[in-house]
């Protein structure tokens, strides 16, 4: 290596997940695919990724309990399942997805069974961020999936037949509590109720 390169140190997964927050911007190796119409779209992986990566932020308007109220109270049905709660210092907060960015957390698909990630709040500039990191080891081609949570989502009914195409998009209803960017990134968020 000639001598004046100097490599680049490789960002811990948080720190990255911190860097691209700021940016507002989703990293490399990942795309938005359509998968059929009961299904929608999904996010998927076009290179190797390990246990504990950073993957993406589910970005949208970050808004307080009683916005999210004021607002699913107008949304249409397909609006609606882009609502993200959570809680925060003590709050009950909201991510609304629902405004399509381009940003591809607001894509990826519930898997309650076998997900391959895990949704972690950090706290970047004083505000919450929702990230998803690998919980294993993820191949290109794969679909980014997380478990949404204890609940009764319309699609993981057996007679997929009876659900409308309209409720099977992304919906990430969910409670997290606070942590701290240094603790482990293995934590998940605790279900809603």
């Amino acid at each position: 290596m000639a001598e004046g390169v100097r490599r680049r140190r490789k960002l811990k997964p948080v720190e990255e997940a911190i860097q691209f927050s700021l940016e507002q911007k989703d990293k490399n190796g990942l795309e938005g695919r359509f998968i059929s119409h009961l299904k929608g779209r999904g996010v998927f992986s076009c290179t190797d990724f390990e246990k504990g990566d950073f993957l993406l932020e589910y970005r949208g308007d970050l808004i307080s309990k009683e916005e999210c109220e004021r607002r699913q109270r107008i949304y249409h049905d397909a609006l609606k399942v882009f609502m993200f709660e959570f809680r925060y210092n003590g709050k009950l907060l909201c991510v609304d997805a629902a405004r399509d960015d381009g940003s591809l957390g607001r894509l990826v698909n519930d898997d309650h069974i076998n997900p391959n990630s895990r949704m972690k709040t950090i706290r970047v500039d004083g505000k919450p961020h929702l990230c998803l990191f690998a919980t294993r080891s993820i191949c290109p081609g794969e679909e980014i999936t997380y478990d949404y949570g204890d609940s009764e989502w319309p699609w993981r009914c057996t007679t997929l037949s009876v659900v409308e195409p309209s409720t099977l998009e992304v919906n990430t209803l969910s409670e997290s509590e606070d942590t701290d960017v240094e603790e482990d990134i293995h934590n998940e968020i605790k279900p809603g109720d």
